[in-house]
């Protein structure tokens, strides 16, 4: 579907309609212009129709739609995930319309391989710097030992005598529109039009078989939890020379017991001394590079944030431009005073009440 068309009005209606006007919309569309419809179908725009009704139907779409348009809804959910269904799930609407309907489509030609999905968990400073995990998936690969026929070596191939080699069988029944030919896909073949003589005693002829493999998955540094890597082609294989599926690899990061991520910048949480808050000074902090020096100014206040520019979250696709660490002060009040403790803290009440006229309630 060209980018340029506003699905809005690929169904005629207004941006607010409500849910009962897009389907009604959609149903007039797709019976004026459904390919089966001699007089009005074209192919083409019956397939605008579907894609403008998967999206606005669904209401987490039609939002993202609303919001970015087409680009953010690939961003989201990839193109393989956009529109998820076909034809076939539309034959209950049609079936009552045209005199022939197909409720399965036929798989005589090459079939694209499923998509995998995996689910990796690594630390978070491996989610910061990057890094590489090999992860292992089982796959269906084409049986060696038949290369993908299902067929026993040295035995044939011959046309599936119940559809005479067309993978699809065709059932005319009366309906109060007329006569309706439903098309369905053959049974004994499966839709592949042909059928083995003799199985395939490694796959049981069914020409695939479960394998294991290894793959290496490079992650980039800066990768948020949550995001969708994708390796083109590392899916399930494909089938009568049909292209293989992709892999998507989901990744989950772990919690730190120190650092915080807030988008680009790291943040953690620094405890210091009355003294220290009093007198400023210098101190060492953690961060994702080891221990740093921070400069304490006198007087700083519990919950003041303290910056160290470059050393947050590297930028994804760009490690050059990195988010800043952010410290938290808390100035940590002491349950337990030794006596020397307590009388130096006598004597600072004391000089504090006289200089203010007040007590300002130390203890």
């Amino acid at each position: 579907m060209a980018q340029a068309k506003d699905l809005y009005e690929i169904l005629g209606i207004s941006r607010d309609a409500a849910e009962d006007e897009i389907k009604k919309a959609f149903r007039l569309q797709a019976r004026k212009y459904h390919p089966d419809n001699r007089e009005t179908g074209n192919e083409e725009h019956f397939k605008e129709i579907n894609q403008a009704y998967e999206i606005l139907s669904d209401p987490q779409k039609r939002t993202i739609y609303d919001q970015y348009g087409l680009n953010g809804l690939k961003n989201t959910y990839g193109d393989s995930e956009m529109f998820n269904f076909g034809f076939g799930d539309l034959s209950d609407i049609f079936s009552q319309f045209f005199g022939e309907t197909r409720t399965h489509r036929s798989t005589t030609g090459p079939e694209r391989g499923s998509d995998l999905r995996y689910e990796l968990t690594i630390d978070f400073l491996e989610a910061i710097n990057g890094c590489t995990k090999q992860v292992s998936i089982q796959t269906h690969e084409d049986c060696k030992t038949c290369k993908g026929s299902g067929a026993k070596p040295g035995s044939k191939l011959k046309s599936c005598r119940s559809c005479n080699g067309l993978g699809e069988v065709r059932r005319v029944t009366e309906s109060f529109f007329g006569h309706v030919t439903q098309i369905t896909t053959c049974p004994t073949c499966h839709g592949n039009g042909k059928i083995v003589e003799q199985a395939c005693t490694e796959c049981n002829g069914k020409g695939q078989e479960l394998t294991k493999k290894t793959i290496d998955v490079k992650v980039p540094c800066g990768i948020d939890d949550g995001a969708r890597l994708r390796w083109g082609g590392k899916g399930e294989a494909g089938r009568k020379g049909g292209p293989p599926g992709d892999l998507y690899v989901i990744i989950q990061i772990k919690e730190h017991e120190i650092f915080t991520r807030d988008g680009e910048n790291i943040i953690i949480e620094q405890k210091i001394s009355f003294a220290q808050a009093a007198l400023g000074g210098h101190i060492k902090v953690p961060s994702i590079e080891g221990e740093k020096t921070l400069n304490i100014p006198a007087g700083v206040q519990s919950g003041t944030v303290l910056q160290i520019p470059g050393l947050g979250v590297p930028k994804l696709n760009n490690a050059a431009r990195k988010g800043d660490q952010l410290i938290q002060i808390t100035i940590e009040t002491p349950n337990k005073l030794s006596a020397e403790e307590k009388k130096i803290f006598e004597q600072l009440a004391k000089i504090q009440e006289e200089k203010g006229g007040k007590k300002h309630g130390f203890f």
